[in-house]
């Protein structure tokens, strides 16, 4: 009557999904490449070693820089009033706004024909 049901013990284990992790801890151990910045990336004689500790250090100090950052901003931002924050924020927009203008327009020049044309002969 209820040979069409099987219970939970007889049905075979569903398989797990650390195989796809399994597949990305190979992904990992692949040497990757790595980027440094310039001038060390003008140093052809730069070791596998080496380009990773000089990465290592940029990374390091870039973060450490962007601390620095942020807490400047932070602190700035205390020190204005309300006011002072929205005329900061119109200004920003304002700057951002031209920002993409003047990139599309440099993207339609791009596109647009040259402006002499070759003499026809």
């Amino acid at each position: 009557m209820f040979s069409g049901l099987a219970y939970a013990e007889d049905a075979p284990a569903p398989e797990k999904k650390d195989a796809p992790k399994a597949e990305k801890k190979e992904k990992a151990e692949k040497p990757k490449m790595v980027r440094v910045v310039k001038p060390w990336s003008d140093i052809a004689s730069l070791t596998p070693e080496q380009k990773e500790k000089i990465a290592a250090i940029h990374a390091e100090s870039s973060a450490e820089k962007k601390k620095i950052d942020d807490k400047e901003e932070a602190d700035c931002m205390a020190v204005l009033t309300p006011e002072q924050k929205a005329e900061l924020q119109a200004t920003l927009d304002k700057q951002k706004a031209e920002a993409k203008a003047k990139k599309g327009a440099a993207g339609d020049h791009a596109k647009k024909e040259p402006a002499t044309k070759p003499a026809a002969e």
